[in-house]
C-alpha cells in the first residue's frame, strides 16, 4: 500500500506556523481553492490571508502489510495522533515515508 498526502505549512505574518495534512498532492491551484472555501481553513480567512505563506511539501507513505487498512481509511487523523505521541519525531521523518516535492507561494488576497 502507498499513500500520498502532503503536510501544508501556513505562515502567518506574526510568525505563527499552523502544520496541516491533505490527502493527496494538490498543487498550487488546488492550495487557492482549499485556502477560499474549505472548512478546515475558515478560522484562517476569519484572520485574514493576505501575506500568509504557503508551504506544501508532498510525500508517500510506503506501508505495505495487510495490516495498514486502518492507516488507508483515516491516515490523515491517524498522522496528526502520531504527531502528537512523538512530538520530537513526527510521521514524516519516518523510515517508510518519501519525500517527493516541495513549493510555496505568497497568498495575496
Amino acid at each position: 500500500m502507498s499513500l500520498l498526502f502532503s503536510e501544508i505549512t501556513l505562515r502567518r505574518q506574526d510568525g505563527k506556523d499552523i502544520i496541516l495534512y491533505e490527502s493527496g498532492h494538490p498543487d498550487e491551484y488546488d492550495m487557492r481553492e482549499l485556502l477560499k472555501y474549505e472548512g478546515r481553513y475558515a478560522s484562517l480567512r476569519t484572520v485574514g490571508l493576505n501575506g500568509l505563506t504557503v508551504q506544501v511539501q508532498h510525500y508517500r507513505f510506503l506501508g505495505g502489510s495487510k495490516r495498514d487498512w486502518l492507516a488507508e481509511r483515516e491516515h490523515i487523523a491517524l498522522m496528526e495522533a502520531y504527531d502528537k505521541m512523538t512530538q520530537n519525531a513526527p510521521f514524516v521523518q519516518r523510515d517508510d515515508v518519501e519525500h517527493l516535492e516541495y513549493y510555496e507561494f505568497q497568498n495575496v488576497d
